[in-house]
């Protein structure tokens, strides 16, 4: 069983009566773990197959950064590459597209964070690289690295279109690497493409804030941004 997990934003209890009530899970986190510390991800796999992508807030702080980046948990981060789980080949593109690098449909400013690197001032490089909030932000190197690649489902932080804040450059990728379904997390509703999606040859789910969805898109968990 493949479940599918909206942005848990540091709160990861919604999810223990899912994992631990049923059998052979596998839990894909759609981006914002926006964790402190680890712990909480090896809590979390003494009951699933545990896989993520990033989200803008896991760039935020150090910590949270450190949580992923600097942990044995960094393999299991989707971003950039394909992986077959339970017979089904999962791509994954993690963060967010920032005006500084590139807003579809705009022309990009940089194609990757060497580029970025090579005009970025000295003051802003840290720890050798390019800034830490850019650590979580989109560049064309990304999609363009995917779209060498196939996939049955693409899992992405950020929202193709149909969503009014969604991105065609997505729809495109999708179609380049032949997706037969797209979940995406960032917007914390959930949102209903069901009399949308004839327009594509794939399904789209938008899992909203602290909800839960299976492979075919049917909500376990619908949650409520109350913060």
């Amino acid at each position: 069983m493949i479940l599918f997990a909206g942005d848990p934003h540091g709160n990861f209890d919604h999810l223990y009566p899912f994992i631990q009530t049923q059998q052979n899970v596998a839990l894909i986190i759609l981006g914002d773990l926006q964790l402190t510390t680890p712990d909480e991800l090896k809590k979390l796999s003494q009951y699933c197959d545990l896989w993520f992508i990033h989200g803008n807030h896991d760039s935020k702080t150090v910590s949270a950064f450190e949580s992923i980046w600097e942990s044995n948990w960094q393999s299991r981060n989707l971003h950039g590459k394909v992986v077959e789980i339970q017979g089904k080949r999962i791509a994954g593109l993690g963060g967010v597209f920032r005006g500084q690098i590139w807003m579809p449909p705009n022309k990009p400013l940089f194609f990757d964070p060497i580029h970025y690197c090579q005009y970025c001032s000295q003051e802003k490089i840290w720890r050798g690289g390019i800034p830490l909030r850019h650590r979580t932000s989109i560049f064309p190197s990304d999609i363009e690295a995917l779209e060498q690649m196939q996939a049955d489902i693409l899992i992405c932080h950020e929202a193709p279109k149909p969503h009014p804040s969604g991105f065609t450059v997505l729809n495109e990728l999708a179609h380049k690497m032949n997706v037969r379904h797209i979940f995406h997390g960032h917007h914390h509703e959930n949102f209903d493409y069901s009399n949308m999606i004839n327009e594509y040859n794939y399904q789209v789910t938008n899992v909203g804030f602290r909800s839960l969805c299976d492979i075919n898109g049917q909500y376990l968990l619908m949650g409520i941004d109350d913060r």
